[in-house]
């Protein structure tokens, strides 16, 4: 596998002068330290006698990534739309506004292992390799996280960024001690914990002629040099498995584009997801109170068959300016054509050759993604996940009350909506200018196989609900409108009362809706359509325009769009032939509304989906994170559009899980 792995990293490309090497390294290694790519790694084919670092890491590594070789990274990345973003003279004042923020948490990864990213930067000669381990047994600090840099050739360097290290640790407060370990010497910084402190602070440092490794736990470190020594506690994490799997299946799906259109190997991959799902919420000291275990809600119902995921960035080809092919591996625990138990069934997305774009979808769309899953199946396998995590068995409750409640809308989903659902979803994201908080959209839209039953169930849905209303604006076709605040709302409150879900004489607390407007139809085939769909969009004239487009029979579309046309060449050319997941993306349309509301600092109060998701969930836990990013010295779309690039990916079902494959077209 290291040979296969070998000729990728030899893989070159004409070495570029840039000025952001340092904030390329910078962004990367933010990114590392607050969310979890893990990778896997290989030996540059130029250094026989060189070890790499995934063979010294140990099996149970939950995570890590690793770049082959930091220059090459570097040089690729400023060919890349990003780096040259962050290249263009108009946004300088804008990185400059940032330093001060970016500071902020580039010492927040710093106190972690006490490597600066301009450490890294200066001393890394060659692979650079940042992987997380569990430590379960460890109640105060249930995880580590450790880095290793090449540094042959740069002993110089190394040394200096060394001494520095051990400078500012000491004006710091940090305590140093040296222990020998294995020939070797070690320096351990630990502070005298804070009243109250529950997780021990330490940061360990080794540097010799080869590589320089630094980790938050000193075993780690100990543990490495035995494994250097000859003298390892157990298997390497190459001889996992999972990771072969995972990334054979990646260096195969990426060698052929790799070899016809050159590139280089920037990224290798590879994680258990929760493992590193546990590590990521310990290390952002998430602390979910009397709230839901997610992490633990997913394994109880069956998700953990998820063993293992990977994949391989490749940077600046002639044809991607970005590609990544990765694997997701979660093999059958049954018998059965859902393949999983419990909840898990729901992973049923079923591959289907590769068809059109449909002509309905109106050309100024910025995303399209198309979706093939079993509806009726993942509906009832929900059923376990949603009772395990009210406590109670509430879902039977919830289906009967919703078809006999005679207040409520009478609808037997088992009977009349189910059955009548066919197998795929497309989402469609527009927006409109000038931009203002109503200007993100997106249509959900659901194929079917019996329009008139689905259309009967959405009117008794409707009629039931307090803040609908017909819009008369489409002959024949029944249109259903909801604006908040319109009705009085007591549904919810007399439908959980007599299910006996509530609670006493408490008030129930009501949770604000995640759109405070929508609309929702049935429409049947047209001329621009070859199927009934039901149809759903946060806004109502996104709605109509798609109902008159299938009615006009509308033939130019997004699909025949000459960018839509290269994406979906290209989809063609990686191989997309059966997808189960599908989808395109135009980058300046996408972004154009966004990028202008937050340089207005209006973003997180715009009526999309996502920022109403944010204010939801995340703006309080927000809070204390620090100033917001002022954008105001952001330049205008205009100035930046060239670099925003297209792109597209797709997922394939496979025996043991899924294929993923994604990537950016240079301009």
């Amino acid at each position: 596998m290291y040979n296969l792995f070998g000729s990728f990293t030899r893989i070159r490309i004409a070495s570029s002068a840039g000025q952001s090497r340092f904030s390329v390294i910078s962004a990367f290694l933010i990114g590392l330290s607050l969310v979890p790519s893990p990778v896997l790694a290989i030996q540059d084919g130029e250094a026989t006698k060189y070890r790499s670092a995934i063979e010294l890491l140990p099996d149970s590594v939950a995570g890590l990534v690793r770049i082959p070789n930091l220059p090459r990274f570097c040089e690729a990345w400023e060919k890349t739309s990003i780096g040259k973003i962050l290249e263009d003279e108009a946004m300088r004042p804008f990185i400059e506004a940032q330093k001060s923020r970016a500071k902020t948490y580039l010492e927040a990864f710093d106190n972690k292992v006490g490597i600066r990213p301009e450490d890294i930067y200066a001393i890394a000669s060659g692979e650079l390799v940042v992987s997380w381990l569990p430590y379960i047994h460890d109640k105060r600090r249930p995880f580590a996280l450790c880095v290793i840099a090449d540094v042959r050739g740069r002993a110089k360097e190394a040394n200096a960024a060394l001494e520095k290290i051990d400078k500012d640790l000491g004006a710091a407060g940090w305590i140093r001690e040296d222990l020998e370990h294995q020939g070797q010497t070690v320096r351990i910084y630990n502070t005298e914990p804070k009243p109250g402190q529950l997780k021990v602070e330490q940061i360990a440092i080794t540097l010799d002629d080869t590589r320089l490794m630094a980790a938050d736990r000193d075993s780690v470190i100990t543990d490495l040099l035995d494994t250097i020594a000859g003298e390892p506690k157990g298997k390497s994490v190459v001889t996992l498995k999972e990771f072969q799997t995972v990334l054979k299946k990646s260096s195969q799906a990426v060698l052929v584009p790799v070899k016809s259109g050159g590139g280089t190997i920037a990224i290798e991959w590879f994680a258990r997801p929760f493992q590193m799902a546990r590590i990521l919420r310990e290390s952002l000291d998430v602390d979910r109170g009397n709230q839901v275990d997610i992490v633990k809600l997913l394994e109880n119902q069956g998700f953990d068959a998820i063993k293992a995921a990977g994949g391989i960035l490749v940077l600046a080809g002639e044809k991607y300016q970005l590609l990544h092919r990765g694997s997701i591996l979660a093999p059958p625990v049954t018998k059965e054509p859902s393949k999983y138990e419990l909840a898990a069934r729901m992973l049923q997305f079923e591959n289907r050759p590769l068809a059109e774009i449909p002509a309905w979808v109106h050309s100024d769309a910025a995303s399209f993604s198309r979706i093939n899953l079993r509806f009726e199946e993942v509906f009832w396998a929900s059923e376990t996940l949603l009772n395990e995590a009210f406590g109670d068995d509430i879902f039977q409750d919830i289906i009967e009350g919703i078809r006999d409640d005679e207040d409520g809308p009478q609808i037997d989903i088992a009977k009349n909506v189910l059955p009548n659902l066919d197998d795929q979803m497309i989402l469609i994201t527009d927006n409109t200018l000038p931009a203002d908080l109503n200007s993100e959209r997106m249509l959900i839209a659901i194929r079917v196989t019996d329009a008139k039953a689905i259309g009967n169930a959405i009117s008794k849905a409707m009629e039931v609900e307090p803040d609908a209303s017909i819009m008369n604006v489409v002959p024949g076709v029944e249109i259903w409108r909801v604006q908040r605040g319109v009705g009085e709302d007591e549904f919810d409150e007399d439908l959980f009362g007599d299910l006996g879900i509530g609670l006493g004489e408490e008030e129930i607390e009501e949770t604000p809706p995640l759109l405070d407007h929508w609309a929702i139809a049935v429409i049947d085939k047209g001329p621009a359509s070859e199927a009934p769909y039901l149809m759903f969009s946060n806004d109502p004239d996104m709605l109509v325009e798609t109902v008159n487009r299938i009615r006009m029979g509308a033939s130019e579309g997004l699909a025949e769009q000459p960018q839509v046309k290269a994406i979906f060449s290209s989809l063609k050319d990686l191989g997309c032939t059966a997808p189960s997941i599908d989808g395109v993306v135009r980058t300046k349309l996408s972004l154009r509304a966004k990028y202008n509301l937050l340089r207005e600092g209006k973003l997180k109060d715009s009526d999309s989906v996502l920022a109403s998701f944010y204010r939801r969930f995340l703006e309080d836990e927000d809070a204390d994170s620090g100033e917001p990013i002022n954008a105001i010295d952001l330049p205008p779309l205009s100035v930046i559009e060239k670099h925003l690039p297209n792109g597209g990916g797709y997922s394939e079902t496979t025996e043991d899980g899924w294929s993923l494959t994604g990537f950016l077209l240079n301009q």
